[in-house]
């Protein structure tokens, strides 16, 4: 038996086997022939395409543990962490959020570009 879709109702392929196809034809088939300016133009335009597949494929667990590290700081919404922050509520308390921060950071690197990620690095 077949995995459900998960981009149902909508038919196959998905979004982000669309953004794939896309890169992968800019950088297999047009990316060779072009030249100069177009060249640049094609690999910036296959990373562009490749972030979005990235995030595409990231985004229902990113969105889960993103909230989870809210929930656990005490807080609704970015804009209430930040504001939290601005007023010193999570002075006593730099630690817990500084790991909260290093992981929201880790994974929008592992979505722009994988390999800026360093896993060793401690907060």
């Amino acid at each position: 038996m077949s995995q459900p879709r998960e981009n149902w109702p909508h038919d196959v392929p998905d979004a982000g086997e669309l953004v794939e196809a896309v890169r992968d034809y800019l950088q297999d088939d047009l990316g060779p022939r072009a030249e100069g300016r177009d060249r640049f133009i094609l690999r910036v335009a296959a990373n562009a395409l490749s972030i979005a597949a990235r995030e595409i494929a990231s985004l229902p667990a990113d969105a889960v543990a993103y909230s989870a590290r809210l929930d656990a700081l005490g807080v609704e919404s970015e804009h209430a962490l930040s504001d939290a922050i601005q007023a010193g509520d999570f002075d006593d308390r730099r630690p817990e959020l500084a790991e909260s921060l290093w992981a929201t950071t880790l994974a929008k690197l592992a979505v722009a570009n994988p390999a800026y990620r360093d896993e060793s690095i401690e907060p």
